[in-house]
Formats: C-alpha cells, structure tokens, sequence
C-alpha cells in the first residue's frame, strides 16, 4: 500500500496543504514583523514622546518676558490667604 504513494500523490496532500498553511502563517504575522519591536513591561522606553494637538514648542524670548514686581512671590501671596484670579486646583482659570 505505501508502495502506491508515489510524489505526485504527496504533493498534492501533503506539499500543497504545507504550502497554505506557511501562506497564511505570514499573512498573519506580516504586520507584526513590518511595524517593528514593541514596548514590553520591564523594559524601558526608547520613543520619543508624543503630545497631541498639544501646543506649538517654541522657546520664549527672555526679553520679551513680564518681569514680577520687586519682593512678590507666588508663595507669600498664597500664604497670606489672597485670593488667586488664575490658576490652581479650583479651575478658575
């Protein structure tokens, strides 16, 4: 009986079935091989960071910022209990 198995016959039930499964095997895995490595937990993070529709980076001109009054700081007005008109926690921006 095995005698009567000639290549022909393996080809077409044993090549053919391989041949389509090795097809859809890539077809599977194509997308995650052409994106490239991924985050894995425990790893550190090497892509850069990605704020979206966040705003424009531009650097400040030095000359062009508001100088504080003399003897002002943000925490001795918050200390004396003034009431802030911007900012802070309470969303009164």
């Amino acid at each position: 009986m095995i005698s009567l198995l000639s290549g022909h016959t393996l080809l077409v039930f044993v090549g053919i079935p391989a041949l389509v499964i090795a097809v859809v095997t890539l077809l599977v895995f194509a997308s995650s091989i052409a994106q490239g490595p991924r985050y894995r937990p425990g790893l550190s993070w090497w892509a850069p960071p990605v704020w979206i529709n966040g705003p424009v980076a531009t650097k400040p001109d030095p000359a062009n910022l508001p100088e504080l009054p003399a003897g002002s700081t943000p925490s001795a007005t918050a200390a004396r209990g003034v009431a802030r008109s911007t900012g802070g926690a309470s969303a009164s921006w």
